[in-house]
């Protein structure tokens, strides 16, 4: 008959011609990867953006950190993923800067937990230009105290911590926002702070509670509010190596419904198998 194949041809269905097979395993887990490195590339942006209008003299520094092999005044002590789950859970996933660290005890302040609480609603003993600026949790040590780290080099009083980045000088800090040398956002208030006896800390070091990290100076001093990307994950992949590994670990369940969340938005995607 006119049309029909000769033996031997393969016969096969041309109905679905139109339709895309679906790709194959190994490509659909590379477009999840691809995908996901632009949201965190994305989420990176945003955080520059934020920071620029937040505190822009800020903004045009480089942001970096690395491991080190120990604490030291200055460093930045991050959290382990796998420690303070059950118990101190304040300390999950802390950033803490370390203010000192000497053979009888150590001392420092946890950067990114904001309180809901602003200064004005706190404390009389604080200036009125700072009334509307966010109270920090530096910790669980210290009642009554009330800390301010800033990177202002011409306020009198203060004591560098590391370079760049200053603790105290009050009374100073005060003048330089009145008179608009400085704005409010420039500082940043803690009330407490974290210590440790001699020697705990580098035992909790050694024993991998945290991981001592070296730091520039914007992730230390700015405002950690509405951060698209949450500090402790952003220090820990500028990290590289175990410990970016270990914050990817840590996010891969929120990773993973934040994916099926965009994939069930996004029309484009019918085709491919969900994870």
């Amino acid at each position: 008959l006119v049309g029909m194949p000769a033996a031997g041809d393969v016969v096969r269905d041309t109905s679905a011609d139109d339709v895309p097979p679906p790709p194959p395993l190994a490509a659909a887990v590379e477009e999840l990867e691809l995908r996901e490195r632009h949201r965190q590339i994305m989420a990176t942006e945003a955080n520059r953006d934020l920071l620029e209008s937040q505190t822009p003299w800020l903004a045009n520094e480089p942001v970096w950190a690395h491991p080190i092999a120990r604490a030291e005044r200055g460093c930045l002590l991050v959290a382990a993923a796998d420690q303070f789950s059950d118990k101190q859970e304040y300390f999950a996933q802390a950033v803490i800067l370390l203010l000192d660290h000497r053979p009888e005890g150590s001392v420092g302040v946890i950067l990114n937990r904001p309180t809901q609480w602003e200064l004005n609603e706190v404390s009389s003993a604080i200036d009125e230009c700072f009334g509307e600026q966010r109270l920090y949790f530096g910790g669980d040590v210290g009642a009554g105290t009330v800390l301010v780290i800033h990177g202002d080099g011409d306020v009198d009083g203060a004591r560098e911590v590391t370079t760049g980045v200053y603790l105290g000088g009050y009374d100073s800090v005060v003048e330089r926002v009145s008179d608009g040398s400085s704005k409010p956002q420039d500082y940043k208030f803690f009330s407490k702070c974290c210590g440790w006896g001699a020697g705990q800390l580098d035992r909790e070091v050694e024993a991998g509670v945290w991981h001592p990290v070296s730091a520039a100076r914007p992730l230390l001093l700015k405002q950690v509010l509405q951060l698209p990307k949450p500090l402790w994950r952003e220090v820990m992949e500028l990290c590289g190596g175990d410990l970016a590994d270990e914050a990817k670990d840590a996010y891969a369940p929120r990773d993973a419904f934040d994916q099926q969340q965009s994939n069930d938005d996004d029309d484009d995607d019918d085709t491919y198998p969900q994870f």
